[in-house]
């Protein structure tokens, strides 16, 4: 047997697209074309410390389709990538790497060790993600990309906090928050929101004893003297309870009096009753107000053996509105430091503010019985002690909602703390009008989902007590706390600087190595000094008259003999000037090179990064800076408001001179330090990390000091009169989620590289800047539905606190991915999905065309493999219509489709009907796919593209082929396939968005195959309007007509039993005229050999809905149906063995047929009959009508 050469998968197709869109630099070429249209997109941000997961196909898919989009129409797009960096997930992770389970054992290892391996971590799956992004065709600018903790990201952060502070937004305070006590940080409400979870907790009915004494005359009228009375409260938080200063009642609320068989009297809401399981007795009814005032004893004695302040106030019944009878028992349980509304009624009564739990989450050392356990480890113990105390009434599993660490996944805690925030409510309005302009899809979702969270917001908890973060650039008077400055921006560093130092770096005078031109470094200067000529001691004394007006406090000076001599003569104009010898200013150690000619260690630069080059056993220009750098970073923390010269050499002073001006090192010999130049450099007070590198992280952000310019000692020049005006920053980092959310202005490091020199970026008309200069709003944004809670509400947060209006104006929000049976993909339950094998296996085009089409972007999508097989099969049926043209297309080559489009009216006119139907469903189809696009109506612009996949294959195609396959002339053929080339290079067009790689394949299938050359790639080209077939709708309608006849036709086919091989006489259509055109097509679909309409059917004819079938099969149209068999077969056997239509075969048979005598074998098959007996290799037996024959194809 001849093996047929395999088909390639799809996925294998889009590897040789990537190589094509690589080699082409087509993304690139596309991103550098000017155009009068711009469209934004904003891109959020992942983070690469993990690889990417299934639920990142979707979401990339989305992001993706409506930017391409928006090129065909003709708009430069922005698609600027970024990488998240900072918060919680990060840190998590390294905890888990180092072994940490605390704050305090990072500290000890050092903050500055901790937060580079957390830097170094979130780029270890970068090159995965990128190749991820690239894989699925999602185009994005990767090489380019912002970074949330580059210095010029943080600095624009920290000018938008700056702007917030100014407004009176952002301020400190001390309330009951979310936080987490594992990672010893408060949590914002969004972050919240993304870790609730449904658990089963057991709630416990508390009996809180009443004394007598304190029960108010009226209400003590009625009650038993000798019996005890008792409050039920109800909580599912055991460990609250050692803290409970209070029981609040509502005021309005009914609350009864009730004996129970044991004689005891219990307190409850008169609608809660339905909670005793025993008997009772109502012996008084009153109103809750009537409780009001009504004293208890204390579960426990701990508060009062602390004595806090207010303490008298404490263990009495107090007035709620938040109390109700819906639940519990319409008593509240109050304990102030762990319940927002128990604070606030703690706040108005003045109760005493004690923690009973410590900030790690474990009961301080007060609380001796479980003194040092997690209170969630403690609820248990708590309960038995209440059993056991008889004070507690009974117990009640629940489910509830309860909320999570969004990272760590440890329940969170209701904690009074101390925190930063920003106060949204204050612009709360705002928000919801911003919402209002953004088109949400699906659209429900901006009064729903997004609306209500706007509706129930909350001030932002914008403070985290970590480490890897955006410092919050607040700095705090160590004398008064009240003073507080907000840096927002480098400069602001220095202009309020407690103290600035002036160096004055100053090269030696010539010496007798210069005259020698000899590279001396300390090595050789010990061998044999290396003096100051007479000339050199000359330019000294001329530099030390040109100083004499400075005030130099401390001299550091190389060790070497000509930089000591140059000392030596500039410190005798200042006697009182400190002296310091240090060899971090030595002249750059040469190696191997040291006493050689300077030209020799010049050229040996040649070739290499001269910045990185060492010399055999020497050192590069890299350490040279590294060491000049540490000296200044240690001069500037021993030293304030001081003049210091620095005397050294050449190479180092370049190198530090340029550190030290965050310029680029560029290339050997830039900068150079004449002989006896000074220059002065006056300390910015930056912030460098061990790289000598301008970093805003901690810790060098933290020994940054300010002057407090509200005390009356801030005019002091140095520290020992600077007590009082010195500002300390504030510990704390920022809420990640800020970081992202201020990417509109922070990834084009807003202002700082649009304004002009010289303004002040705290003065400037940003409104005005950002309208003139930057890309904002941002068009478009894509992500999951959880966003709504974070990304989505933090870009809009900002925005709407800087007055912006809205920072986006479009968004399609996106359904989780849930496996087949609608759960939550996760390790622990073996669902997860690989991505990489779905996209090895069915190719990204299927991944991203079943996300478009399975519902509509904001569903769930419960992902099946089975499923994604159909969908991918569909995309295989427009491949095979490519490859059904491929087969017919190398006259291409000669014929050429014109210059002016694929669709040029003056030589590819339809030809037939079926030709204008489909040229009018592609110009239907198209204004559609335009139209939903240009309203992200993603799901039904997909599902008008199906529905002309369908149309081209399962009806043009199919009743084009006999056309393509017997054509009536060679000039028919070549207007045929002109016609099909045309609609296939619009169809690629329509398809690009939804499906780049499929689209792109038929672009360049085609493309390849003309003259007349069109762009290069279907994604460098443009939507343009079809041509319009006149009677468009008239066509369209009837061939809908038409299809439907065929369909009846077909099923009274298999209703007689009869195959569509079998010809019939006739199509009967009772009173319907259609055109002949459309008969013929009927003809051809159904095999008959005519169609007719009639006023009735007559006898023989199988009809039903108006359409009837002739079944009666004579003699003749037997034969033709047998012959049609032996057709069929062997243009199968042709398939079989890889045959191309237009390749001719030898037909071996000795005993053919004698019903084909009257069909045209040869032409039908393009085969040559050869009567004899096949060869073995080919010799195959087949079976017509019961009767078996012996055949043979060979080429």
């Amino acid at each position: 047997m001849e093996e047929t050469k395999k088909q390639p998968s799809l996925s294998e197709l889009e590897q040789k697209t990537l190589g094509f869109w690589e080699k082409e630099k087509v993304f690139e070429k596309l991103q550098a074309e000017e155009r009068d249209k711009n469209f934004v997109f904003y891109e959020g941000p992942p983070t690469a410390n993990a690889g990417p997961g299934f639920h990142h196909v979707i979401a990339r898919a989305f992001k993706d389709i409506i930017p391409r989009y928006k090129t065909l129409k003709g708009y430069s797009v922005l698609r600027k990538a970024g990488w998240d960096t900072h918060g919680l997930p990060v840190e998590i992770q390294i905890e888990k790497k180092l072994g940490f389970k605390s704050k305090p054992e990072i500290e000890k290892y050092g903050i500055d060790k901790f937060n580079r391996l957390c830097q170094e971590s979130v780029w270890e799956f970068k090159q995965i993600w990128d190749k991820f992004t690239e894989r699925i065709g999602y185009w994005v600018d990767l090489k380019n990309p912002y970074v949330t903790y580059d210095t010029d990201y943080m600095e624009s952060v920290w000018w938008i906090l700056k702007k917030i502070w100014d407004k009176g937004l952002m301020e400190k305070d001390y309330k009951v928050v979310p936080y987490c006590a594992r990672c010893g940080t408060p949590l914002s409400s969004h972050e919240v929101a993304l870790g609730y979870e449904d658990v089963e907790e057991t709630s416990v009915y508390l009996k809180f004893k009443v004394e007598k004494s304190g029960l108010p005359f009226d209400t003590a009228q009625g009650m038993p003297v000798d019996k005890d009375i008792y409050l039920l409260a109800w909580t599912t938080t055991p460990w609250t309870l050692p803290g409970n200063v209070a029981l609040a009642v509502n005021p309005e609320i009914d609350y009864v009096f009730i004996k129970v068989n044991s004689g005891e009297v219990f307190i409850l809401a008169k609608n809660r009753l339905s909670i005793l399981s025993e008997k009772y007795e109502v012996i008084k009814e009153v109103k809750g107000k009537d409780l009001v005032g009504m004293r208890y004893e204390p579960l426990f004695d701990y508060l009062q053996k602390q004595n806090p302040k207010n303490i008298e106030n404490a263990f009495q019944v107090l007035p709620a509105s938040f109390a109700t009878d819906t639940d519990g028992t319409g008593i509240v349980h109050t304990a102030v430091m762990y319940g927002e509304d128990d604070f606030n009624l703690g706040k108005q009564t003045n109760l005493p503010f004690f923690h009973t739990v410590d900030a790690n989450g474990k009961f301080i050392d007060a609380v001796e019985e479980w003194k040092g356990i997690w209170v969630k480890d403690a609820d248990p113990l708590v309960r038995a002690w209440l059993q056991k105390e008889d004070k507690l009434l009974k117990e009640e599993k629940i489910t509830h909602t309860y909320p999570f660490c969004w990272r760590c996944k440890t329940p969170l805690l209701y904690y009074a703390y101390s925190s930063w925030f920003i106060r949204m409510n204050k612009v709360k309005q705002k928000l919801i009008e911003n919402n209002k302009k953004i088109h949400w899809e699906p659209e429900h979702l901006q009064q729903g989902r997004f609306g209500e969270w706007l509706r129930e917001l909350k001030d932002w908890a914008l403070s985290r007590d970590r480490y890897w973060g955006t410092p919050l650039p607040v700095w705090e008077c160590e004398k008064d706390s009240n003073h507080k400055f907000v840096v927002g921006s480098l400069t602001d560093f220095s202009e309020h600087a407690l103290s600035k130092n002036k160096y004055l770096l100053i090269r030696h005078g010539e010496s007798q190595s210069i005259i020698d031109n000899l590279l001396i470094d300390f090595s050789g200067d010990q061998k044999i000094p290396n003096h100051l000529t007479e000339n050199g001691k000359q330019q000294v004394i001329g530099l030390a008259q040109k100083i004499a007006t400075e005030k130099i406090d401390v001299f550091v000076v190389s060790d070497l003999t000509r930089t000591k001599e140059t000392a030596e003569i500039l410190k005798s104009n200042f006697p009182e000037a400190e002296l310091i010898y240090d060899k971090r200013l030595r002249e750059v150690d040469a190696g191997i090179l040291s006493g050689k000619p300077i030209k020799d260690y010049d050229s040996s630069f040649k070739g290499s990064d001269w910045f990185g080059f060492k010399p055999e056993g020497g050192e590069s220009f890299q350490d040279v800076l590294n060491r000049s750098f540490e000296l200044f970073k240690e001069l500037e923390k021993k030293y304030f408001g001081q003049t210091i010269a620095l005397v050294s050499h050449k190479g180092v002073l370049s190198t530090l001179w340029s550190g030290l001006n965050n310029n680029d090192h560029g290339v050997p010999g830039s900068r150079k330090f004449g002989l006896a130049e000074s220059r002065e450099f006056v300390s910015k007070n930056l912030p460098y990390n061990e790289k000598n590198e301008i970093d805003l992280h901690r810790p060098y952000v933290d020994d940054i000091f300010l002057k407090c310019t509200e005390c009356a000692a801030s005019n002091a020049t140095g520290m020992s009169d600077a007590v009082g005006s010195k500002m300390l920053r504030v510990k704390e980092v920022i809420d990640v989620w800020f970081d992202s959310g201020a990417m509109p202005l922070a990834q084009f490091h807003f202002p700082f590289e649009q304004m002009n020199q010289g303004d002040d970026p705290a003065k400037i008309d940003y409104q005005k800047l950002i309208r003139e200069k930057l890309p904002f709003p941002g068009d478009y944004i894509s992500e999951a539905i959880d966003q709504t809670r974070g990304w989505f509400y933090t870009l809009l947060a900002i925005s709407t606190a800087l007055d912006l209006g809205p920072s986006y104006l479009n968004v399609v929000c996106v359904g989780h991915v849930l496996d087949k049976n609608g759960e939550k993909m996760s390790k622990s339950k073996g669902n997860i999905v690989d991505p990489w094998q779905m996209i090895e296996k069915y190719g990204a085009d299927s991944l991203r065309w079943y996300f478009y089409t399975v519902n509509s972007p904001g569903e769930y999508k419960k992902f099946s493999e089975k499923d994604l097989a159909v969908f991918s099969q569909e995309l295989m049926t427009v491949s095979n219509v490519l490859k059904f043209f491929e087969l017919y297309s190398p006259e291409l080559n000669r014929i050429g489709l014109g210059e002016a489009g694929a669709l040029e009216k003056s030589n590819l006119e339809p030809q037939n009907l079926l030709d204008k139907w489909i040229l009018s469903r592609l110009e239907v189809i198209s204004s559609g796919v335009d139209k939903n696009l240009s309203e992200y109506k993603i799901f039904e612009a997909s599902r008008l593209l199906r529905e002309f996949f369908d149309d081209l294959s399962r009806w043009y195609l199919r009743r084009s082929r006999k056309r393509f396959q017997k054509p009536e002339s060679q000039e028919q053929f070549e207007k045929d396939l002109q016609f099909f080339a045309g609609i296939l290079l619009e169809l690629a067009k329509l398809m690009a968005p939804f499906t780049p790689f499929l689209a792109e394949q038929i672009w360049q299938s085609i493309n390849n195959k003309l003259i007349n050359k069109k762009e290069s790639s279907v994604h460098l080209s443009l939507w343009q309007e079809l041509p319009v077939v006149s009677d468009s709708e008239k066509i369209i309608s009837e061939m809908t007509r038409v299809r439907k006849i065929a369909e009846q036709g077909l099923a009274l086919r298999a209703k007689a039993g009869i195959k569509v091989r079998q010809p019939l006489q006739a199509l009967k259509l009772l009173n319907m005229n259609i055109s002949e055109d459309a008969k013929q097509i009927l003809c051809e679909e159904l095999n008959v050999k005519e169609v007719e309409t009639v006023r009735k059917f007559s006898e023989g004819i199988v009809f039903e809905e108006g359409v009837g079938l002739d079944t009666r099969i004579t003699e003749e149209l037997r034969n033709a149906g047998l012959a049609r068999e032996y057709i069929r077969i062997l243009q199968e056997k042709r398939q079989e063995k890889g045959y191309l239509p237009q390749e001719k075969a030898r037909r071996y048979s000795v005993d053919e047929p004698s019903f084909m005598e009257l069909y045209e074998v040869s032409g039908s098959t393009n085969t040559i009959l050869v009567r004899q007996v096949p060869p073995e290799n080919v010799r195959e037996e087949i079976e017509i009508n019961g009767q078996k024959y012996v055949i043979g194809l060979e080429k």
